[in-house]
């Protein structure tokens, strides 16, 4: 008896844990959006999922490079100055294979050792070439923060669409927020970071809250403006003043406390702040020259389109509360 009674709580617990979400903030605003629609007594179409934009593959977005080929790289002032270890390493086996991160290391360090290194050489050919390799990678440093952005399997884990929003409760984010502006402060900046940008591919691996964030503003935008139809469209069924019943108007006000006020609000708010956090450094990349194809993307997200839509929707949404609530002489905070 004592066994069956065993598997029958294992079995309870087992499909106690299948039931659990694995988007508990999808499952929130769900809740919110029926249970407003059993207060209205309104049907509650299902949930239309927004056409998010897509990430375009690597091979879409990479940008060509233009090959430096010097032949003078044994000449004593380059060895003298470090030049010719620099290239003599990036030339190696294991230079040759290198990921996007120590590529883009390599190029950052070579325009800040050539640099150091053009006042020292004399002689008037190896000045020009030198100065002229500069210039080229100079020219192509965007162009290789952009192909590390794009093609590095750290980044590219930073800027996919997941199929779930932000948790409800927001985990600690700071180090892949101070990585991501690290990293986009390379763009205005002309100077090689004081660290090697090797040391910031970790954090930005292991931490991805961009492509959650962005799924977050498209949904809950889309969520927000449903619900908001949901009330403008039945909030004539709510009678109020006179001797009118006023059961359904007092039940709309327990949900709008303890629903919208006390879950789905500083849910938003969280989520708007975190967005706030990032906002510096995805302008910042923004900034790059980038694909035509690559522009739908860049301008829901990395322009702020969705966020300008997701605080257009969170506005709306208190505007029909207040307007229902007027109508009623209901004061907020009563």
């Amino acid at each position: 008896m004592r066994r069956i009674q065993t598997a029958i709580l294992v079995i309870s617990l087992a499909a106690l844990a299948g039931c659990q979400s694995d988007d508990p903030a999808k499952d929130m605003m769900t809740d919110y959006y029926q249970r407003l629609g059993n207060v209205l007594d309104a049907p509650t179409p299902d949930f239309t999922a927004p056409e998010l934009p897509t990430l375009p593959r690597k091979r879409d977005l990479v940008q060509p490079l233009d090959e430096l080929r010097m032949g003078v790289l044994d000449a004593y002032e380059l060895r003298q100055c470090g030049l010719f270890n620099l290239i003599a390493e990036r030339n190696s086996s294991l230079g040759k294979v290198a990921d996007r991160f120590r590529q883009l290391d390599y190029e950052l360090k070579f325009i800040d050792t050539a640099a150091q290194c053009l006042p020292q050489v004399k002689d008037p050919s190896i000045h020009a070439e030198l100065e002229k390799a500069l210039a080229l990678k100079r020219q192509q440093r965007e162009k290789v923060i952009w192909n590390t952005l794009i093609d590095s399997d750290a980044w590219r884990a930073q800027l996919n669409l997941p199929a779930f929003t932000l948790p409800i409760e927001l985990p600690a984010h700071s180090n892949a927020v101070n990585t991501i502006a690290q990293f986009s402060q390379l763009i205005p900046s002309t100077q090689a970071p004081t660290e090697s940008v090797t040391d910031w591919q970790e954090s930005i691996e292991k931490q991805p809250i961009l492509g959650d964030l962005f799924v977050s503003l498209s949904y809950h935008t889309a969520w927000l403006n449903q619900t908001s139809e949901l009330i403008a469209n039945h909030q004539d069924k709510v009678r109020c003043g006179g001797n009118f019943d006023t059961t359904r108007l007092k039940r709309l006000q327990t949900v709008f406390y303890k629903f919208y006020v006390g879950d789905v609000q500083p849910y938003l708010a969280r989520v708007d702040g975190l967005y706030r956090d990032l906002a510096p450094a995805l302008a910042r990349l923004a900034s790059l020259n980038t694909p035509d194809t690559f522009n739908d993307y860049k301008n829901a997200y990395w322009k702020g389109d969705a966020y300008q839509a997701y605080k257009a929707a969170i506005k709306h949404h208190a505007d029909v509360w207040q307007q229902l609530f007027q109508r009623c002489d209901v004061k907020l905070g009563q």
